[in-house]
Parts: C-alpha cells; structure tokens; sequence
C-alpha cells in the first residue's frame, strides 16, 4: 500500500521522531504552548512528535476518511445517471445539484468553530463526529425507503433518443414521465443535509489532523494530511464502481440490460454511516479537555482574522479558484447527446480520475512537499486547459464523438486540482493557532471551496443567455455547437486569469510563516473578509436552491431562460 511505503520512506528521513499518543495527557486545558518553528525539533510548531501513522489513534482518523470517501464519493457521482438521464433534469438544474451536494463544505468554519469551544462530554473532536455521523445515517435511510418513481423516458421500452414532440399524445402517457424532474427537488434537499452531516464530521477530523500537522518537523510537515486524503479518495473509488456497475441499466443511459432501483446506492452509503459511529466511539484517541469560553475564542480568532497571513491567503482561495471553477453549463447534456457517455464509462473515468487525484497527493507528500507553490500550480493548471480544450472542441464540432474520449476532460482537471486542493491544507495548518484549528482550517478551505458554487452561479448565468439546454444539444445544428462553444471558451480564459492571483500565495511554508510573524494587522481586512463570507454564502446558496425548484428555477440568476408575465413557464 502506498501509503505505508510512504511512511516507511518518511520513517527513515526522521528516524528519532516517534508517535506521542498521550502529549496532552496532563495539561490542564488540552493545549500545547504555542512556540516559534525552530524551537522545537526541525522547525515543529508544536510538541509532540509526529503520529506513527500505524498506531491506533491513526487507524481511527483513516476511518473517519475512509466513510467519508465512500458517501463524497457516492452522492455527487449520481447526478449523471440518476439526476441527468434518470430525470431528465437540465444541465443548469444538475450543476446546482453538483453544487448542493458539496454545499456543506462552505460552512465548514461554524463546523470547525462547534467544535474548538463546545466540548460534549469532555470531547471538542469525538462528540461532533458522532453528532455529524448520525444526522448523515438519518437523511440516508430516508432516501432509501422514499421512493423515487419512475424514470423520465424508461428506455426499456422505447427510444429515448426520439424528441417527445414526434410521439402521440397515447404514447407520451405510456412511455414518459413529465413530472420526473420535479421530484429529484426532495432527493436534493436530502442530499444537501447528508453532505452537512459529514462535513461536520469531518471538521472534527480535520482540527485532529492540524493538531498531529503541527506536531510534526518542517522537512515532513503535510504528511498526515497527504495519507488522510489519500485514504478519503481511494474509498471513494468503491462507490464509484458501484455506480458504475449497478446503474448503467437502459432507464439510466446505460447498456446492461439490468440495473438496481434508484434508492440502493442510498441503502449501500448506510453502511459506513453505522461502522464509523462505532469506531469513533471505541478507537478514537482524544483526551478530556475543559470547555473553552466562547468569548475567549471569539477574541482570539479575531486577532487571526487581522493578519495579513488569514486574509490574503483567503482572498487568493476564493478570487483564484472562483476563476479555476468556472465551468459550462452544456457539460453533461453534451456528454449524454453528443458523445454517448454511459453510466458505465462516465463513473470508470471518475473512478480512474480518482486514482490520479490519490497519485498527485501521493507525489506532492513524498517528493513535492518543499516544491514551489506557485510553479506547481501554473504548470498543472496550463497543461489542463490544452488537454481539456482540445478534447471538448472535437466533441463539439463533432470530429471525434467518443465517450472514452470525451471523459478524458475529467482526467485531466485532477492535476492542478489535486496541486491546489494538498496545498490550501499545508496554508491552514501553517496559519492556525493552538485552540482556534478546526475552524482556522475550516475558514482556509472553506473559502476555497465556497468560490465553487460562487462560480457556478456566475457561469450558469452567463450561460443562459446561450442556446445550450437540453432540447437545444439535441438539435445539434451549426448555431448550438458556436453557442457551447461560446460557453467553453469563457470558462477556460477564466481559468487562466485564475493565474495572475498566484502572486498573493507564499511559494513555500517558510514564507508564510514569515508572513504570519511580520504580516500586521488589519481591522478593516478582517471585518471586509467576515462580511464578504457571509455574502458569498448567501447569495451563493440561495441561487443554487432555486434552480432546482419548478417555480423559481427559470430565473436567470438561477441559470434558467428568464421568467414570462412574472412566472416559470411550465
């Protein structure tokens, strides 16, 4: 396992350093004293020896991931089959659901904040995994027993590909199911709350991974975080295969001849809900801490939000990866119509995606964690955009029409995001302070992940302005390919002028570190990047919520066509 070799290869570079499975054992609030790197063993920010990633406490932390890889991995990975082919719901409609589904990765600060000052029994990190496990499991059974109904176009029975216009009013009764796309609003809705149960979760696990992070010398600092998310992405590869193997029937776009109900894979996300609320109970290392007071906490991340280092590493988080993530709207209705991606293929590419994500992780932690940021993330970010240009204009304009070759695009977008992605994790642990790290964490890469569906609401409102919906794909005349066109062209010339940010990211942690020393201080930095977060959120979150409702999804700040006389036409 790579990991382990990973591990041993560490092991040898830093022989003396052992695991330290009871540092906090004895302190009277849980906390280490802050020291300046340098004073403790080869520029450790704190005490404690890096985590012997085969101890216990350790293989209780995989776990955590591990789950969370199998349901991140499942839930966004059914917006093709199920949402896009099964519904039939529009390309706008789908990318909100990209985005719902993630959603509670924007909030991760509160989450992180929960779980630095409301100790539950004595615990800041356990009790709110616990918590976050259970509120998933109870949104999961409900998936599983309500039932979804029947497909748009059930492809058992006749051709899907035929426009509806050309059946009889008799035959679009017996073949079709109008009122499909609207009922994947509640399925939606359900999804969004998974997605905040195990992100709280998940911030929990992730305040434990910067306290191991920081413990840790600079020569190795990142590994923990380099295996932690390794783990996350090579589990999500199970549920990757499961979609790709169980829902490639005809009623999903797929060429089996048989397929599971559009509920199983909820049923399947159970089961690591169920392990993983028993392995935090009864492996899960943490020691009793005293409840902080929330004015105490409030006071000093406060003082963390003035810094420099806090507001300009999150200002380049949000303005670059909202250019980096500014997508098409015409992705998915273009890879159902034009190039015949099945369910089958579309998850073996996600799945293959993910085996190169996990291997950009794994390069950067053993060979890459000294490299220079900016360089490493122009590179990976140029190359894509060739890769993905060349291969979404021959789809396009119809010069090669292949679903093998058409999923290449996702292949590629996992370099510079895998590089960027390894790389706000090493920012959030160089800036948090002991006491504030689930929600220093939380804030860095929350940020970074709130500019996906503040871009998503930006390029689907552009985007409506062009004749790119689902009837539109399938006339595939000269006019709609220029349109997508059109829409592909705007999101890779935002990609690149996510480059010119580059020069707010220290190269390197030494760097930030310094940044961090001799940054200052700014009130007015710190409340613009509160008042611009909660904005963000807001208008971020509300749009994507309308889209996926039938009275308000034709709104054009909701991707839609616009309104008539005031109302969605039906």
């Amino acid at each position: 396992m790579q990991i382990n070799n990973d591990k041993l290869d560490l092991e040898q570079r830093v022989s003396y350093i052992a695991s330290n499975t009871s540092a906090d054992k004895g302190k009277e609030d849980g906390f280490d004293e802050v020291k300046t790197p340098g004073e403790l063993e080869d520029g450790a920010i704190v005490s404690g020896g890096a985590l012997n990633l085969y101890s216990r406490e350790a293989f209780a932390l995989f776990c955590q991931y591990g789950s969370i890889g199998i349901i991140y991995g499942m839930i966004p990975q059914l917006m093709y089959p199920l949402f896009n082919n099964y519904l039939n719901m529009e390309g706008y409609q789908t990318a909100s659901y990209n985005v719902l589904v993630t959603t509670g990765w924007s909030f991760k600060v509160f989450w992180g904040m929960l779980s630095d000052c409301v100790p539950i029994f004595g615990y800041r990190r356990k009790s709110w995994m616990i918590i976050g496990w259970i509120l998933t499991f109870i949104c999961l059974a409900v998936m599983t027993f309500v039932p979804l109904g029947a497909p748009y176009c059930d492809a058992r029975l006749t051709d899907c590909t035929i426009p509806i216009a050309n059946y009889t009013k008799e035959e679009v009764a017996k073949y079709f199911n109008l009122d499909a796309s609207n009922r994947g609003s509640l399925f939606i809705m359900l999804s969004l709350f998974v997605s905040i149960g195990y992100v709280v979760a998940d911030c929990a696990a992730d305040a434990m991974v910067v306290e191991y992070a920081q413990r840790e010398p600079e020569a190795i600092r990142g590994r923990i975080q380099t295996a932690i998310y390794t783990v996350r992405t090579l589990t999500s590869i199970l549920a990757q295969i499961v979609v790709a193997f169980f829902l490639n029937g005809p009623e999903y776009g797929g060429s089996f001849n048989w397929a599971v109900g559009p509920n199983v894979p909820y049923a399947i996300c159970l089961i690591p809900c169920v392990l993983v609320i028993f392995t935090t109970i009864f492996l899960q290392v943490e020691p009793h801490t005293k409840k902080l007071g929330f004015g105490q906490w409030c006071v000093q991340f406060w003082e963390l939000l003035q810094k420099r280092v806090m507001w300009q590493i999150c200002a380049y988080r949000f303005i670059a990866n909202t250019f980096q993530t500014i997508g098409a709207t015409p992705t998915s209705p273009i890879a159902y119509r034009w190039a015949g991606v099945e369910p089958l293929n579309d998850s073996l590419s996600g799945v293959i995606g993910n085996l190169i994500f996990s291997g950009i992780l794994i390069v950067v932690g053993k060979y890459g964690l000294n490299w220079n940021w900016r360089y490493t993330i122009a590179a990976g970010t140029l190359g894509v955009i060739v890769v993905d240009s060349f291969v979404t204009l021959m789809t396009v304009w119809a010069v090669v029409r292949n679903q093998w070759f058409y999923t290449g695009v996702a292949l590629a977008d996992n370099v510079p995001a895998g590089v960027q992605f390894i790389v706000s994790t090493y920012c959030a642990v160089e800036i948090a302070d002991v006491g504030n790290e689930g929600a220093t964490y939380g804030l860095v890469t929350t940020v970074s992940n709130l500019a996906s569906p503040f871009a998503s609401v930006l390029y689907k409102y552009v985007d409506s302005y062009f004749a790119v919906s689902q009837k539109d794909i399938m006339r595939d005349d000269h006019q709609v390919r220029l349109e997508v066109t059109y829409c592909f062209l705007i999101s890779y010339i935002c990609k690149c002028c996510s480059l010119i940010w580059l020069f707010l990211l220290p190269p390197q942690k030494a760097p930030m570190q310094e940044l961090k020393r001799r940054g200052g201080k700014s009130k007015l930095a710190g409340a613009l990047l509160i008042i611009l977060f909660f904005c963000a959120i807001a208008f971020s979150l509300t749009s994507n919520i309308m889209a996926i409702f039938p009275s308000t999804k034709c709104y054009r700040i909701a991707g839609g066509k616009g309104t008539v006389n005031g109302t969605c036409p039906t």
